[in-house]
């Protein structure tokens, strides 16, 4: 299946790239809520953050699977003097990041209560912030070393091998990705729709 960015690329490579940036988009945005001290709407869209953080590992493990390895097809000097080192450094950034957002997630839980109807830090806040501001930086070295190395893949040069499967496959995964998606925002609009009642006094 041919991409949709008008590069050399296939669908699956041109999704998790386009996913990453959403992903680290809504992260930013949680990230300016925190700076802004505005705690109930950083909770909550760092919530949505890790489910789409969590959707996009599973994009990433289907293109792993139905795309595999399509390789570096330019020369060997920037292969071994730039790409290698560049990939193996996203694949650590990447998951110190997966990491740390469960981390980050759940010591939010169990750092904040409401005061005045806002979620504020009333356990160790300092080491939220940090872990939070270690968990962005973390994401901003992957979407920068993730579009480095689609760039050297599908845009400066070749890929090694052009990858061939069938739409089948990418549906079915797509349909699993979708349900897990759907089922998890459900759960979180459930649970946002909760909070607000229970800050309010609304029997549940």
């Amino acid at each position: 299946m041919h991409g949709f960015l008008g590069t050399k690329a296939d669908f699956w490579w041109d999704l998790t790239v386009t996913s990453e940036t959403i992903v680290f988009s809504f992260l930013a945005v949680g990230g300016y809520f925190a700076k802004k001290h505005k705690g109930t709407r950083h909770h909550n869209t760092m919530l949505l953050s890790s489910v789409l953080v969590a959707a996009w590992f599973l994009m990433y493990i289907a293109q792993q699977y139905i795309v595999g390895i399509v390789g570096f097809g330019g020369p060997d000097f920037v292969k071994f003097l730039i790409y290698y080192p560049v990939i193996i450094f996203h694949s650590l950034v990447s998951t110190a990041a997966l990491v740390l957002t469960g981390v980050v997630v759940f010591n939010g839980f169990i750092s904040t209560d409401f005061k005045d109807g806002e979620r504020i830090l009333v356990k160790n806040p300092n080491v939220h912030r940090r872990l939070g501001w270690v968990t962005l930086i973390c994401f901003i070295c992957s979407i920068v070393t993730a579009y480095s190395v689609y760039t050297m893949l599908f845009v400066i040069y070749n890929p090694a091998r052009s990858p061939s499967y069938g739409i089948k496959s990418s549906i079915g995964a797509l349909s699993g990705i979708g349900s897990f998606l759907i089922f998890s925002l459900v759960l979180l609009f459930w649970y946002v729709a909760r909070e607000k009642r229970k800050r309010m006094g609304t029997p549940s």
